[in-house]
Formats: structure tokens, C-alpha cells, sequence
């Protein structure tokens, strides 16, 4: 199952990438802008994609939100360092459907995979 990993910290990238490995999944791209992740989105057809609602130029929101355009059925997965319940809010009513916070580990991304990768 392919995943996309979206955040413009390249080091955080890295540690979703090993946190998705240990829990047992190895088919993960990524993008660090809206721009690149809608490309990588249309080529690759994530099931789940794990998209930072704070993005230099468009926001998480906005990406959400193309995303379900292209694809209705897409697994959104919100993540932020900071706890806004507005963003929250935006994230889930613009499609995503799960939010999980930053830096996460892999006991509640565990959690996350496990209820929306069937």
C-alpha cells in the first residue's frame, strides 16, 4: 500500500518515513509543498496520505481539499505541531479524515494505520 507523506521539514519527513517502516509499511513517497504533493498525489494514488496543515504558500486545507477533488475516496491523514481546534476542524470538514499530532510516534501512527488501511 503506497502512502504520501507531506511536510515541509525534511527531517520530520524522515522520521514518519522510519516510524511508517517499523509499523510495517515500506511503499512511502513525499512532497514538501502543495505544488509537488499534487503531483506526487496524481502519479502515485496514495491510499493514505499524512498532509501538515502548515505549508509554505497553500495550506494543508487547501491540499486537503484538491486532493478529495482528484480523488473522493482518498485516506487523509491532517498532522500539526500545534493544537488549533479550528484547524482541526478545517482539516476534517475540507476531507481529511483522521488528525494526528506532531511529532507523533509509533504507538499512535500505529493506531492511525491500523484504522485506515483495511
Amino acid at each position: 500500500m503506497k502512502i504520501l507523506v507531506v511536510d515541509d521539514s525534511e527531517a520530520f519527513r524522515k522520521v514518519m518515513l522510519e516510524l511508517l517502516v517499523r509499523v510495517g509499511f515500506h511503499d512511502v513517497v513525499e512532497a514538501k509543498d502543495y505544488d509537488e504533493a499534487v503531483k506526487v498525489f496524481e502519479a502515485e494514488m496514495p491510499k493514505i496520505s499524512f498532509v501538515d496543515m502548515i505549508l509554505p504558500g497553500k495550506s494543508g486545507v487547501d491540499l486537503t481539499k484538491a486532493m478529495i477533488k482528484i480523488n473522493p475516496d482518498a485516506v487523509i491523514i491532517a498532522m500539526s505541531s500545534i493544537v488549533n481546534k479550528q484547524m482541526i476542524r478545517d482539516s476534517l470538514e475540507s476531507g481529511a479524515k483522521d488528525f494526528l499530532l506532531k511529532p507523533t510516534n509509533e504507538i499512535a501512527l500505529n493506531a492511525v494505520m491500523t484504522m485506515w488501511s483495511d
